[in-house]
């Protein structure tokens, strides 16, 4: 098994933050063991769907529905690996400027 950094682009993200809806995208990282690069992406964005902060605070769904795309996938060393795999954080950006 090999290691990976997949980087995910989210947009269209309805969220509700302190009882106001407003739309977000994000940039993520995800650092995760798979057999090849398309298993690495699979599992990344399941990390993402799962995740408190995004299940848990959609809105929209249905035919305005947030999208996920992988933006970057590259293998690291153990090293990098090690270090960042407990980082699971999200840069969010306001899609209503």
């Amino acid at each position: 098994m090999k290691k990976y950094e997949v980087t995910l682009h989210g947009k269209n993200f309805m969220l509700n933050i302190n009882g106001e809806h407003k739309k977000f995208g994000f940039h993520a990282s995800r650092f995760v063991i798979a057999k090849d690069m398309p298993a690495a992406e699979k599992i990344a964005a399941i990390m993402i769907h799962k995740h408190p902060i995004i299940k848990d605070a959609i809105i929209n769904e249905g035919v305005d529905s947030p999208k996920i795309r992988v933006t970057r996938t590259g293998e690291v060393n153990s090293l990098i690996y090690f270090f960042k795999k407990g980082e699971n954080g999200f840069e969010f950006y306001s899609e209503e400027d």
